[in-house]
């Protein structure tokens, strides 16, 4: 049975913070005197090239998952399923966290600024972030989870036709994998009750999104984001 490819896996990890520190340290720059001004033209184009590659990273990753469901490989659904899930929250959960402090910004700012009309300059700021970037935001985490989600529904399937469980479980399950956080717990569940599988693959995935995470943000402090 095809084994799970470390290298490609690890080589996503890096190459989607790479894009989101990237994209920080050009908004690092922004307004700043001193900074590296790069114009607007290769942001955008450096922004759609990464793009492009990520979709083709997505497209190879999807058809080896469901390659190996078809062959019954669980051990290469549930690798992959765990090492893009840790890979894949904490964007996730940086949006949920943005979306929040956004929108509350501007359901708070807006009735305010009919009393105190100097804040209408900041509100469409917000505005232009909530309809614009948020969306924008979105759309990134979805796709960076998309392997991640593939392999569950691959996993459920698998598990249903071992017999391993009921169907009534499988969509209870389905159901927890839309649910940030709860999604890891309730994948760790399935691999470790039905299949007895995953202990391992859990700690060595952790350190190694960890150490990614670690140096993505050590890379970005050090660009001068204090402006």
């Amino acid at each position: 049975m095809k084994k799970f490819s470390w290298t490609l896996s690890v080589f996503y990890l890096v190459f989607v913070y790479g894009w989101i520190g990237f994209d920080i340290f050009v908004f690092s720059q922004t307004g700043s005197e001193s900074g590296v001004h790069i114009p607007v033209l290769i942001v955008v184009l450096v922004n759609i090239l990464f793009c492009i590659a990520l979709i083709i990273l997505l497209i190879v990753q999807s058809i080896n998952i469901i390659s190996a469901t078809r062959n019954k490989n669980i051990n290469y659904c549930i690798n992959s399923y765990l090492f893009y899930k840790y890979t894949a929250t904490p964007i996730i959960l940086t949006t949920i966290f943005i979306s929040i402090y956004v929108m509350l910004g501007v359901m708070i700012i807006t009735p305010i600024a009919f009393i105190m009309p100097m804040l209408l300059i900041i509100l469409p700021l917000l505005l232009g972030i909530a309809f614009i970037v948020l969306p924008i935001l979105w759309i990134f985490a979805i796709m960076a989870d998309i392997p991640s989600f593939i392999a569950a529904v691959c996993i459920l399937v698998l598990t249903k036709g071992e017999k391993k469980t009921s169907f009534g479980k499988c969509i209870l399950h389905f159901i927890l994998q839309i649910i940030p956080v709860i999604d890891i717990i309730d994948g760790l569940y399935i691999s470790i009750k039905y299949w007895k599988r995953g202990k391992i693959t859990a700690v060595i995935t952790a350190v190694c999104v960890i150490v990614g995470i670690a140096v993505y943000f050590t890379g970005t402090g050090g660009t001068g984001i204090v402006g």
